[in-house]
């Protein structure tokens, strides 16, 4: 593995900020935060989706989500063991207003919305009519903000679904935000740490040359800028950003496609970068990297379900074996709605992306350390920071065998050493027992 390169981590709180406070100022760095071991570090998938205009792509999300929980630990809830899986909405609000543009049944996407809320999925602020706000002034940016927050931060409690008041919202109110198209400016940040928000989700990191999937930075606050942001500026395709104290960035990060070698492990037997670069001629070949988002794997690039579902797998083996850096994916509850099969056709169907999402969510969660949770729930952990017990080094206990005077063994979560010779005397804490508890561990 290459040399990780450090960075100092400032002064991280070991509370739980509140939304209007403050964060801690953490850099932008390779490592875990609280100088917790790579190797027992959780690795942490945030999935997040935009949008959230059509009901039948979000209830599958939420049936989805609803079936699965996180790997059972030792029971922490500081790293999420066994809890359910938490996704986050990054609503456009506009949907949950009457006469609205987009045409949506608003009673329905409103009750979705509610009981998405209900299930402890987090809702984010998408802005309220998802413009291009590249050149949005901060009082524009304000506007936009302010009108999705008043929409969802209203009481839920419309009477006929089918023809809800405007008056009506769903008890939420965002702490997270990103902007439509990733567009983003220095008066957008500026104005989400005015306004108490936690974090912001649209800048993309991962593109800096020495990066690749195993390698990127955790997440970290503006006090210190941007580095995706400063490459991008560079690049001339976005403004540069400044210092922007406690708000917390969790990235949109680049995944790498494998190289035709590797791809080979994943089932996929064509060239994946020749496929790629089909339809996206600005593709880079060299590094493989591309937008970690569903609209640019399965719309932009014309990809199938098993190579969408290659190219996550691998991009979440390469953190598993590299710095453990969260991996985010950018996706739309929209495009697994059969009815975008009809207003924008692609070379997959919905029912062929919902099956490699959820192919993935299967194989991610079948890696003890894997935890799948929103957004939010990762900013806290990051402000709070928990690590995984280390990995049981002992053999397994094993009924009927004789073990000697210390000589150890794991069981239940634990590495136990023998006090003196015994047979058949499960690992336990008692005092007259044949066994002494030295560490809490994980398989």
């Amino acid at each position: 593995m290459m040399m990780l390169k450090h960075s100092i981590i400032f002064s991280l709180s070991l509370a739980v900020i509140s939304i209007n406070a403050y964060a801690a100022n953490v850099a932008p760095s390779q490592l875990p935060p609280a100088s917790i071991a790579i190797e027992n570090a959780p690795q942490f998938i945030a999935i997040a989706f935009d949008d959230n205009t059509l009901v039948d792509g979000q209830n599958w999300v939420l049936n989805q989500w609803g079936k699965r929980s996180n790997p059972q630990g030792n029971g922490h809830s500081g790293t999420f063991d066994g809890q359910s899986i938490h996704t986050t909405f990054f609503n456009t609000c506009e949907a949950i207003l009457i006469n609205n543009e987009q045409s949506t049944n608003t009673g329905h996407v409103k009750e979705t919305w509610y009981q998405a809320n209900l299930l402890g999925h987090e809702m984010g602020n998408h802005t309220l009519n998802h413009w291009h706000g590249l050149d949005f002034t901060e009082a524009q940016w304000q506007e936009q903000v302010d009108a999705c927050q008043s929409a969802m931060n209203k009481p839920f409690e419309q009477i006929d679904p089918e023809f809800p008041s405007n008056d009506d919202g769903i008890n939420a109110k965002a702490v997270g935000f990103r902007s439509p198209y990733l567009e983003y400016n220095d008066a957008l940040l500026a104005y989400l740490n005015q306004a108490g928000f936690k974090y912001d989700a649209s800048i993309a990191e991962g593109y800096d040359a020495t990066h690749h999937a195993g390698n990127q930075y955790w997440p970290y606050t503006l006090d210190n800028g941007s580095p995706g942001a400063d490459i991008v500026a560079s690049w001339g395709i976005k403004p540069p950003v400044t210092q922007h104290a406690g708000l917390w960035e969790v990235p949109v990060y680049a995944f790498t496609v494998p190289d035709d070698a590797t791809a080979k492990q994943y089932g996929i037997h064509y060239s994946l970068r020749s496929k790629i670069l089909e339809k996206m001629s600005w593709f880079d070949t060299q590094s493989g990297k591309i937008e970690s988002g569903d609209y640019n794997l399965f719309y932009m690039a014309g990809l199938s379900g098993p190579d969408v579902l290659a190219i996550l797998k691998y991009n979440l083996d390469k953190r598993l074996a590299g710095n453990k850096a969260p991996m985010t994916f950018l996706a739309h509850s929209t495009h697994y709605d059969e009815q975008m099969d009809q207003w924008a056709p692609t070379s997959s169907s919905a029912a062929e992306r919902r099956q490699a999402l959820e192919a993935f969510l299967d194989y991610a969660l079948s890696k003890p350390d894997v935890r799948i949770v929103s957004h939010l729930e990762l900013v806290n952990w990051m402000e709070n920071p928990q690590a995984l017990p280390a990995k049981c080094r002992a053999v397994i206990w094993k009924k009927d065998t004789a073990y000697m005077n210390n000589e150890t063994v794991q069981y239940q979560g634990f590495e136990w050493k023998a006090k003196w010779w015994s047979y058949n005397e499960i690992p336990q804490e008692n005092n007259g027992g044949a066994w002494q508890a030295l560490e809490e561990c994980r398989e």
